[in-house]
């Protein structure tokens, strides 16, 4: 099996159940308690007074709890999901609000977020578009504004990935698989005309992301209590974004990602 090369265009292999649009089933019994009481609660009121969310430099504010500005990417990704499960028009008045602002000050060269060029790192975008396409298949009239925004964003991304630039920091390359997943539905959904480029970022992103299929191999993968590893892992260790909990997850699903975004020789 090799990766989609950059020259040439090839169908993705196709996933063996095809997920659900957000919004065709609703939850009930256990899970509809759950998800009520994280819209009564907490999560269902950070936009109220939570400064990395209302104060967001996403909404032209001044908070964000570090340089990778993801706060409110991972607030819509969860938020979108929430609101359109539950119905709920309080919340998805509150999203609604966020994905005016976003796309209104999109950059004239495409980027979606507060970062100035010479800043600039595309990991936080993933987490953005996932709560994008989300809200694309909950409420299509949205459509309209977000699928533009997101072809010209992913136009410069993949500019950045060609010319190396904004894909430097280990988190990006270890969570590339969540953009994927945005560059896929848009390929077999809404490609417009940029079947080929899409095609081209995933392949990139893959090319330049952190392989996990050399980390799940006898003699690398860790096996043991990480609280007993000599000398202790850190943030500066190479081993760290391997095994760091939520990079982790990520790699459950990077083999899978890989699969259907590659040919079978």
């Amino acid at each position: 099996m090799s990766i989609l090369p950059l020259t040439g265009s090839f169908p993705l292999n196709g996933f063996n159940s095809a997920p659900l649009a957000l919004g065709s089933i609703k939850p009930s019994g256990w899970l509809q308690d759950q998800m009520q009481s994280m819209s009564d609660g907490l999560a269902g009121h950070e936009y109220d007074f939570y400064p990395i969310v209302s104060g967001s430099k996403w909404l032209g504010g001044h908070s964000e709890y570090s340089g990778l500005n993801e706060g409110i990417p991972y607030w819509l990704n969860g938020l979108v999901p929430l609101a359109y499960g539950l119905d709920d028009d309080r919340l998805k008045s509150q999203t609604g609000q966020v994905v005016d602002y976003i796309l209104d000050h999109q950059q004239p060269d495409g980027w979606l977020g507060p970062e100035a060029p010479g800043s600039r790192d595309i990991w936080g975008r993933f987490p953005l578009c996932l709560g994008l396409m989300q809200l694309v298949e909950a409420d299509y009239s949205s459509a309209s504004r977000v699928l533009p925004a997101l072809h010209q964003f992913i136009s410069l991304m993949h500019t950045m990935l060609i010319k190396n630039v904004g894909y430097k920091q280990f988190w990006g390359r270890v969570r590339y698989p969540d953009m994927i997943i945005t560059l896929q539905w848009l390929y077999e959904k809404h490609p417009g005309n940029s079947s080929h480029r899409l095609l081209e970022t995933m392949s990139l992103l893959h090319q330049h992301g952190l392989h996990w299929a050399a980390y799940y191999t006898e003699g690398r993968f860790i096996f043991n209590d990480l609280d007993t590893v000599r000398p202790p892992i850190t943030i500066r260790s190479p081993i760290f974004p391997y095994v760091h909990a939520v990079n982790a997850a990520q790699g459950n699903q990077a083999i899978q990602i890989g699969v259907a975004c590659s040919i079978t020789d």
